[in-house]
């Protein structure tokens, strides 16, 4: 699919003053249905050509050998959701496989059995034909209008990754092949093994067990699955198997060498004038090889001279493994070339003994920042922290909280900084309770901050193998809450933004069957390992810190890519980007959403969709200053409101048709901080333009 960058739309404004419109809502009237003989005549034909479409390919392709069904694709309408239950009542036998979502809609794998397509012919003729006997409506209706069209599945449907980008035909790679076994008694996992290694097909000794699936690790290419005889007879979904951290770490300090220098040997560092990420820490290592080229001696500082700039605790390295590479183990485990937009940067926050007396972490943030940006003035930067106190203080605004805000908002030196900081980690009997600790353990300050980008933790990493942690299984399913990821759920209806802001990989725990949870490499990120007490030069790291550090890579690739974007400007493309999970929809469903956001935030955000607008998404960025109340009033009244002309092409939109548009806006702005606590009359005041 094609990209290109995203619309900056300029001088689109018209301002007006403002007056509350609300009166009350009006009931919203329901889509049109479809014309009902029209949509019934396509769905027929539709439904024809997928028969015959399906029954070529069986007899093509070894995948499909002695299949009893006819695997078809059910597009859901843009304006009703699809009706399930109908559908899998139409015909005995007939399941759902699986679902995704695809550019705004969701599509549903379906198995039909050979003899039963007849009946659902027999569904949309009746729609066409009949009426109902009470209310004369079209038969069938709830079912014919909820689906836009139907097509016969190829092995490509099966692909269920997070990433719509499907692997090339030939790429060879590790895949989750995931089986359904609900509808055979025998060994299914020792059928799939005698068939894989009769076509050479390399799997992992491990296996998942979930109810109704088993799931296997299996290396070959997409064409290596489709040429394995009866796979389709089981097969419920295709997912890229993430390599786990482990497979490095256990590597000897030569082998992980051997990575390493493979992976600088194609990398190209960014130059000194590029972006950085200032690293408020522990101290950094800059002596690693994969961090000495990024970081220079001159970016390294300590809050107190004498601390020294190196990192006594091994944290502040392990941050600036993530802030720099992302996802480490994919480029070390790629032979593709990286190019890095970005440096690092460190100021080391923390005493390498005890703890800072006074603790004045407000001003020392802030007086750290600072000593950044006196070293190298004209560099653009994103500030990282995921440093965290406890407290009770909740979602009230504190000195450290205040101080983020105030530096943010440049409301002393007109200077407005991007600042990412951490939700916060359950200190005590980590998973112990999942996810109700998680729920009632309020972020920690001061990630309370309206400015920041507050970052919490939820994970993909489900899959483990480790030696000697056989009997444990991961603590959170896929999708799902980090273990230690603390969220605002607590902090019930109050008028404050819903906290984390977003979410990324937190990493994962274990527990075995007594109770006892431990943590595991396989269930957290690889990243830069300080070498003070180890040869070793790769190791994990997790929870928020690790989220936190994602962040701010992606905040930073996106500053490089637009040099000319505000920080706030970057802050709102990570969270538009942002969408949940399928495992964040079931836990929290519509009538839960608040709650949802004080989970989840706005999701997890997409690089690909933050960084370019593609074919049949695009994002319009407006850059603007916008006063809504009268400055200094007593009664915070009404001031201007904008109207903007999207420069939207006439003929275009006359060409879409019926065509269904989705518009999501997002609103980013930095607040002056007024922290005084006065109770709710001064939430305005903080509030603030």
């Amino acid at each position: 699919m094609a990209d290109f960058p995203h619309f900056v739309l300029k001088e689109t404004r018209t301002s007006l003053a403002y007056t509350s419109t609300i009166r009350g809502g009006d009931k919203k009237n329901s889509p049109p249905r479809p014309e009902r003989k029209t949509h019934a005549d396509q769905l027929l034909d539709a439904l024809e050509k997928a028969e015959k479409k399906a029954t070529a390919s069986q007899a093509a392709e070894p995948a499909r050998e002695g299949l009893q069904f006819i695997p078809m694709v059910f597009d859901q309408s843009s304006d009703f959701d699809l009706e399930i239950r109908q559908l899998e009542n139409t015909s005995p036998g007939t399941r759902i496989v699986s679902a995704k979502e695809r550019d705004g809609k969701k599509e549903y794998l379906v198995a039909v059995p050979n003899s039963e397509v007849s009946k659902f012919a027999d569904k949309f003729r009746d729609y066409r034909d009949k009426e109902t006997k009470k209310k004369q409506t079209p038969l069938n209706e709830k079912l014919a209008s909820s689906i836009e069209t139907i097509d016969s599945a190829e092995l490509e449907d099966y692909w269920t990754d997070a990433s719509e980008n499907l692997p090339h035909a030939d790429e060879e790679m590790w895949w989750e092949i995931w089986l359904s076994t609900a509808e055979t008694d025998d060994d299914l996992a020792a059928w799939f093994r005698r068939v894989a290694a009769n076509e050479n097909v390399v799997t992992s000794p491990q296996q998942v067990a979930f109810p109704d699936r088993l799931v296997i690790l299996g290396f070959t290419s997409l064409n290596g699955w489709r040429n394995f005889p009866g796979l389709l007879n089981h097969l419920t979904e295709l997912r890229k198997a993430n390599i786990v951290a482990g497979e490095f770490t256990k590597l000897p300090p030569s082998g992980q060498a051997e990575y390493i220098n493979n992976l600088i040997s194609r990398t190209t560092f960014a130059a000194v004038s590029a972006v950085r990420i200032c690293v408020l820490d522990t101290g950094v290592n800059r002596g690693h090889p994969l961090l000495e080229q990024s970081l220079s001696s001159a970016d390294t500082q300590a809050w107190e001279a004498d601390w020294g700039s190196s990192d006594h605790d091994g944290h502040g390295t392990e941050m600036a493994g993530v802030c720099l590479y992302g996802q480490l183990r994919d480029y070390l485990y790629g032979d593709e070339p990286l190019e890095l937009a970005h440096r690092l940067e460190s100021v080391k926050i923390l005493p390498p003994a005890g703890q800072n007396d006074p603790p004045d972490y407000g001003p020392i943030t802030v007086g750290s920042m600072s000593l950044a940006e006196i070293a190298s003035p004209s560099a653009s930067r994103i500030f990282c922290m995921a440093v965290t106190a406890a407290g009770d203080d909740q979602w009230r605004p504190t000195l450290w909280s205040a101080a983020i805000d105030q530096a943010a908002s440049g409301a002393n030196d007109e200077t407005r900084r991007l600042l990412i900081v951490s939700a916060g980690n359950l200190r005590e009997d980590i998973g112990k309770n999942y996810p109700h600790e998680n729920y009632v353990s309020s972020i920690e300050d001061p990630s309370q901050s309206w400015n920041a980008l507050t970052v919490g933790g939820y994970t993909k990493l489900a899959w483990m193998q480790e030696e000697g942690l056989e009997g444990y299984a991961p603590i959170a399913k896929s999708g799902l809450l980090s273990p230690s990821s603390r969220t605002s759920l607590c902090w019930g209806d109050i008028p404050w933004p819903y906290k984390p802001d977003v979410v990324f990989e937190g990493g994962n725990y274990a527990s075995d069957s007594s109770g006892f949870i431990t943590n595991a490499d396989d269930l957290n990120l690889l990243t830069t390992r300080s070498t003070a007490d180890s040869d070793a030069l790769l190791g994990t790291t997790g929870d928020t810190s690790a989220a936190t550090a994602q962040a701010a890579n992606m905040s930073a690739i996106l500053q490089a890519e637009y040099p000319d974007f505000w920080p706030e400007t970057i802050r709102g493309l990570v969270v538009h980007s942002a969408e949940w999970t399928s495992q964040m929809l079931d836990e929290f469903p519509t009538a839960q959403r608040k709650q949802r956001l004080r989970v989840y935030g706005m999701g997890v955000p997409n690089l690909g969709r933050a960084r370019r607008s593609a074919n049949g998404f695009a994002t319009m960025v407006i850059q603007d200053r916008l006063q809504p109340f009268s400055f200094g009033s007593s009664d915070n009244s009404a001031n201007e409101m904008h109207l903007h002309d999207l420069p939207l092409p006439r003929e275009v939109l006359e060409d879409l048709g019926s065509t269904h548009i989705k518009m999501r806006v997002t609103l980013s702005y930095f607040i002056e901080p007024n922290p005084p606590r006065r109770g709710y009359v001064a939430q305005y005041q903080y509030a603030s333009h």
